[in-house]
């Protein structure tokens, strides 16, 4: 999922900020073409197709022939919808879908996530927060949650093919939604959760860029997927 505008950090689109010299999505797509089977859809700005696919191909190398493009929509459903439909003809028995701008998840967590995906679960990798989490009322603090019942939730997540493609036509036009498993939730269907990484951070603003060329230049994570 390459199709957002990354505005908050300004300038060029988050998602193809260069990483170690490589587009932060380049980096995505890799660790789907290394971990999964089959086609790889990256879902990319309807304006900027041409030079997305360009960029991407140029990084990824030999492997970008198993790379499908498709052109993103104004809401993230909307661009999810198109890659289900840039995959409509091979009618897979399951998907991965993987946020671009989570550079580091590893192979294991994504063979775990598809390799659950292709039993018929539907699959998410989460994280227990650290902090104490308050339920608050606009300034007001109005009860101290249980940390143990509540997770974080990352990407990729894992679903079966027929399955997210009919909870996403069910979901309401009007609804923002925001991520697929909320999707499939409200469609009936049970997800389950495996542990998340600590180094699967969404990069979003600042600090976490920082963050993520400092994982880079430390040598703990590189391009070739390794972590010492």
């Amino acid at each position: 999922m390459a199709g957002g505008r990354g505005a908050r950090l300004g300038g060029e689109a988050k998602q193809f900020r260069s990483l170690g010299g490589h587009p932060v999505a380049c980096w995505s797509a890799r660790a789907l073409l290394s971990s999964l089977s089959g086609v790889v859809v990256v879902v990319l700005p309807g304006d900027g197709m041409d030079a997305g696919m360009d960029r991407v191909r140029a990084h990824i190398g030999e492997e970008s022939g198993r790379l499908r493009f498709a052109a993103g929509g104004a809401r993230r459903q909307d661009s999810v919808r198109a890659g289900l439909d840039a995959l409509a003809d091979e009618a897979p028995a399951a998907v991965v879908i993987h946020d671009a701008v989570r550079p580091f998840a590893s192979p294991a967590l994504v063979e775990r996530v598809g390799a659950d995906a292709l039993r018929g679960r539907s699959v998410v990798p989460a994280l227990h927060p650290v902090d104490t989490l308050k339920r608050v009322d606009g300034e007001q603090v109005v009860e101290t949650l249980d940390r143990s019942l509540v997770v974080a939730v990352q990407t990729p997540q894992g679903f079966p093919f027929e399955l997210l493609l009919a909870a996403h036509a069910a979901w309401p036009e009007t609804t923002e939604a925001t991520d697929d498993a909320a999707v499939c939730e409200r469609f009936g269907a049970t997800i389950a959760w495996v542990p998340g990484e600590p180094a699967n951070r969404k990069l979003t603003d600042a600090d976490d860029w920082w963050w993520a060329e400092r994982l880079v230049e430390s040598g703990r994570v590189t391009w070739e997927g390794v972590c010492p």
